[in-house]
């Protein structure tokens, strides 16, 4: 797993990614004439670093200015590069603030001298303004996602208020509700993986590199949006059609795994709900859901947990998630390994739902886990788009978590998710070998194809 680490606040900022599994990455890059590989990464290599440089300048000096980088983002209104989110799409800086000027106009004062259905295109966007609001229009950017000075001073206000509650706040009551039980995080749930080492190294390079940098309007904006695609998933996919009726109880073992298709497309729509991950190209997106959503499928049980009834239920005419065949399957330590686990994931919900629902993204972005021992994950056609985005949420998980809550509990939650994480996925990893041990041919026969693909049967 990437993550994107601001620098300390002495140095100048860079964007650094730590690549710790895929080496070839590294040789592509040195390799590579693609300014878009060159530009995004900077590798810690006094060997190099000279090396590195000089190719960044001869590729950039070539480059024409405003010329869309291969394998970035692109925006949606005018094709040019694109960098972020903006009132519910992707676009450009250029975009972006035309959208702002203009989407509260009303169309009456805009004017198009020909048929109305003007090429929107880098070169053309100026030559025609009515055309250019309705390509935004049409592309999702909505103006009520625009926020005002007024607003925007709100919310910053909000925020430093949080953030000093969050910093300043003694109360024994308080530290109960917000501390992760030091229970959960225990050795035994971390015997399969060497974590030592991750962890060492990881807490080093906390204090001195992470930059304590507030959430801007955007970010807020980003972050909002994606806990109303996670809400809206149900609907969404109910609207696509579902392949297994969640109102039916469950009897048999392949019912069972069938049934849990329903929690899939529901995260499935989750997530062509987030602008950055439905561009990659399709296959990619293919073999990111093969590989990443069974761990996610867990962790995600975690936001739909009810204490009360002890029950995984997501919506109101769900039967509950049936575990009958859950400890004869994976045995009584597995069972209690995973309920460890999924506790500490429990109470990171408990303590801030948001956290988790950007985890899930991150997750899902995730490419050749040497964990699971699957060497054969092969994202061919936009390699560095995946680890970009990754590490943009990454940061914006990093900041919106120091932001409200302080940067020594951020550190805290940070590192012990990242841990409880690698150790989920290799639990979920021996899970989904034993389920894959235990089905007939006439087992397999009745599987529904999505969890063909997400037990990698076929």
């Amino acid at each position: 797993m990437s993550s994107n680490i601001p620098p300390s606040p002495s140095s100048k900022r860079q964007r650094i990614m730590i690549i710790t599994v895929d080496e070839s990455i590294i040789n592509q890059i040195e390799k590579s004439n693609n300014v878009s590989l060159l530009e995004q990464i900077v590798l810690p290599s006094e060997g190099n670093n000279n090396k590195i440089s000089n190719q960044q300048s001869t590729v950039q000096s070539s480059e024409k200015k405003n010329k869309p980088k291969s394998g970035s983002l692109i925006c949606v209104v005018c094709g040019s590069s694109a960098n972020s989110y903006n009132f519910g799409a992707i676009t450009c800086e250029s975009c972006k603030a035309f959208f702002r000027r203009n989407a509260r106009k009303e169309f009456t004062t805009l004017h198009c001298n020909g048929k109305g259905d003007c090429k929107i295109t880098l070169e053309t966007r100026r030559d025609c303004s009515a055309c250019r609001l309705a390509r935004c229009f049409d592309s999702g950017m909505q103006c009520d996602r625009i926020v005002t000075v007024e607003q925007k001073a709100e919310k910053q206000r909000r925020i430093d208020e949080n953030r000093k509650l969050a910093l300043n706040s003694n109360s024994k009551m308080n530290e109960q509700e917000c501390q992760l039980s030091a229970s959960i995080f225990s050795d035994d749930l971390l015997t399969s993986v060497d974590t030592n080492v991750l962890l060492t190294d990881f807490n080093d390079l906390l204090p001195s590199q992470l930059q304590r940098t507030l959430l801007n309007s955007e970010d807020l904006e980003c972050i909002e949006a994606v806990s109303h695609s996670y809400q809206k998933r149900i609907e969404f996919a109910a609207l696509d059609g579902l392949p297994w009726d969640p109102s039916m109880h469950t009897t048999t073992f392949v019912q069972i795994l069938n049934s849990h298709s329903v929690a899939i497309m529901r995260l499935l729509s989750f997530f062509k709900q987030i602008p950055e991950f439905n561009q990659l190209n399709i296959d990619d997106k293919v073999i990111l859901v093969k590989y990443n959503l069974i761990t996610i499928l867990g962790i995600n049980c975690a936001l739909s947990y009810n204490t009360e009834t002890d029950k995984i239920i997501e919506a109101d005419s769900d039967v509950p998630w049936n575990t009958q065949f859950f400890q004869v399957l994976h045995g009584y330590n597995m069972c209690m390994q995973s309920k460890k686990i999924f506790a500490s994931f429990f109470h990171i919900v408990k303590y801030d739902r948001k956290i988790m629902e950007l985890t899930l993204i991150i997750l899902i972005l995730t490419k050749s886990s040497a964990i699971t021992g699957d060497y054969d994950e092969s994202i061919g056609n936009d390699t560095m788009s995946v680890y970009r985005i990754q590490n943009y949420y990454t940061e914006l998980l990093w900041k919106y978590m120091e932001t409200m809550h302080g940067y020594e509990k951020a550190v805290d939650l940070f590192s012990k998710l990242m841990v409880h994480v690698i150790s989920w996925q290799t639990l979920q990893e021996e899970m989904r070998k034993n389920i894959v041990r235990a089905l007939s041919p006439e087992d397999i026969s009745e599987l529904l194809p999505i969890m063909k693909t997400v037990l990698r049967i076929s």
